[in-house]
């Protein structure tokens, strides 16, 4: 009876960090802090990080023009995931998007996202984690670099 107990409060207190985490209406930071990407994967296009610079593999033929704006779009995007804050949701949609495959330094396994820019929701695919993100923010997420404001 005491090691059952005991297992409960174990159980109870550990479930309260994450029903904590994942209350509905919180912000915070998508990618943990102090994050560095090695590798953005979407649909469309790869960015890799190599040693201080970056390689933009593209579909289309948006950035085929000179290596300078390559990595002054592939720096733009990768901080705006390290950057990216959103408000947790407890809902989520139906509704279609892509995914896109985050490798981080110092982790075994990518982080997957899946996007839905008509909703305004980021959701992590692991742990079903849903955020909330601004119509300013979903489009600043876009492998475009027509987004890119200085």
């Amino acid at each position: 009876m005491i090691f059952a107990c005991l297992g409960m409060i174990i159980i109870f207190n550990t479930m309260s960090n994450k029903l904590v985490d994942n209350a509905e209406g919180e912000s915070g930071l998508i990618l943990p802090s102090q994050s560095m990407i090695l590798t953005l994967e979407y649909p469309s296009g790869t960015i890799e990080r190599l040693g201080r610079n970056w390689r933009v593999t593209l579909d289309n033929d948006s950035l085929k023009n000179a290596d300078q704006s390559n990595q002054q779009f592939a720096h733009y995007l990768t901080n705006q995931w390290l950057m990216l804050q959103g408000e947790t949701q407890l809902t989520q949609s139906d509704e279609t998007g892509y995914r896109v495959v985050i490798w981080l330094a110092g982790e075994q396994n990518p982080i997957r996202f899946w996007i839905q820019p008509q909703a305004q929701l980021i959701t992590n695919i692991l742990t079903q984690q849903t955020w909330y993100l601004t119509a300013q923010q979903i489009a600043q997420l876009s492998l475009s670099p027509v987004n890119i404001q200085e």
